[in-house]
């Protein structure tokens, strides 16, 4: 025989079913504490019942046990090892037994005490059930009858342990159920909260957009005022003029251009060797590199400095050049013209000048700053387009996840209420 104790399988019991009912947020948390109430009595109720016959499964076996302990079993008629092995067994099993249904067990006040006895229970079943394992052969040789008392008392007490745990069981589904009711809540709460803040934020963009939407209208009306006017058309008719006469400033720049290729050479060679300062060597180097920008009124005795300096070079020997008196014969021609491209380049500047004086008939600046203005406004109202599509739908979803938990919410309620549950939100 193998002392063992199954549990039983939990049995829901059946209640009527109770009418409707229609609840808010704020009644869930009493409508629990309602139904938990009863359901706590009932479970101590009921558990101090299975503990008084618990303590009478524990007074039978005591007695039982006591009656195994005066039993000689008839060891005295067997072998000398097999007698040593049987009493050996027997009291094991005696001092063991005993001292588990002498145990006092937890005096029932609250809820926890049952948790509290059920593990109890576990831990005497468990040591009883460990020593009768263990000396299994010794009690069916030479105490059967006891064993199967046992058996049937210990299985006794097994099906009452069995009983405190559905109870127990029964109570933690509830105890779940309810942890997930309230959190539920919660999370209903603070979808329809962000919802409500989504929503705020929604009205706002749809007042930005609007605003945004008659600025844009406002701004196009006053640059197509502004563009309509005659010195809008003047300063549109100067501006035609000084963008004609930019080639000429290109042709300046071939004709300066080409006159500095034909002294690229020994130029470029003297920059290498010169022992001008700084400054000079940095206008050397910007002559090079675009002698139109460096042409000037200012820069004209420096540029003739290194011009001639280049010269010296050469005729010196210190530049080496294929054909000396041509790179000679080419810088003092450029150091001869330098007056003409100077003239060519302010005449040109004046002509840019006195047009340019033209164009004040206009303030192009308030123009531009409508321009960008309207540009950012325009921007602006594309980001709040989609913000409010993404808003909308962050709405929606939030929308969609607090239906599907109120859902929940409400078959929750209802398994607990055993009625149908409608919650208000």
């Amino acid at each position: 025989m193998v002392f063992g104790f199954g549990k039983k399988k939990t049995i829901e019991e059946s209640s009527p079913e109770q009418q409707q009912r229609e609840i808010s947020f704020q009644d869930i948390p009493q409508i629990i504490k309602e139904i938990e109430t009863p359901r706590i009595s009932n479970i101590l109720q009921g558990a101090q019942q299975i503990k008084t016959r618990i303590e009478s499964n524990q007074k039978n076996i005591h007695e039982l046990i006591l009656h195994l302990e005066s039993d000689d079993l008839k060891l005295d008629d067997v072998d000398k090892n097999l007698k040593t092995i049987g009493k050996r067994g027997k009291d094991a099993v005696v001092s063991t037994i005993k001292k588990e249904t002498r145990t006092k067990l937890t005096n029932i006040t609250k809820y926890d005490d049952v948790v509290y006895l059920n593990n109890e229970v576990n831990q005497i079943l468990k040591r009883m059930g460990d020593v009768l394992g263990l000396h299994t052969r010794v009690m069916h040789v030479f105490a059967r009858k006891y064993a199967d008392k046992l058996k049937d008392e210990i299985g006794d007490l097994a099906q009452n342990r069995n009983a405190l745990q559905r109870m127990i069981g029964e109570q933690e589904e509830f105890k779940a159920s309810s942890n997930f009711i309230l959190e539920t809540i919660k999370k209903i709460q603070e979808l329809e909260l962000e919802k409500k803040q989504k929503a705020h934020r929604l009205n706002e963009v749809m007042r930005e957009k609007s605003e945004a939407t008659d600025a844009i209208s406002k701004l196009e009306q006053e640059i197509i005022k502004l563009k309509s006017s005659p010195e809008y058309d003047q300063f549109l008719e100067v501006k035609k003029k000084i963008d004609s006469l930019s080639h000429e400033k290109y042709e300046i720049r071939d004709v300066i251009a080409a006159q500095f290729s034909k002294i690229s050479r020994p130029l470029n060679k003297y920059s290498y060797v010169s022992s001008f300062d700084k400054p000079m060597k940095k206008l050397m180097e910007e002559l090079i590199a675009d002698p139109y920008q460096v042409i000037s009124a200012e820069n004209k005795d420096p540029i003739i400095e290194i011009l001639q300096a280049t010269t010296k070079s050469v005729v010196a020997g210190n530049v080496s050049v294929k054909d000396s008196d041509k790179s000679v014969e080419s810088i003092e021609e450029t150091i001869e013209r330098l007056d003409e491209f100077l003239k060519l380049k302010s005449a040109y500047a004046k002509k840019i000048s006195d047009l340019e004086s033209g164009l004040h008939v206009f303030d192009v600046k308030k123009l531009e700053e409508k321009e960008t203005i309207l540009e950012k406004t325009r921007a602006n109202l594309r980001d709040l387009e989609i913000t409010y599509e993404k808003l909308g739908k962050e709405i929606s979803n939030n929308h969609s996840q607090s239906d599907a938990a109120k859902s929940e919410l409400e078959k929750s309620l209802t398994f607990l209420n055993k009625g149908k549950v409608i919650v208000k939100i």
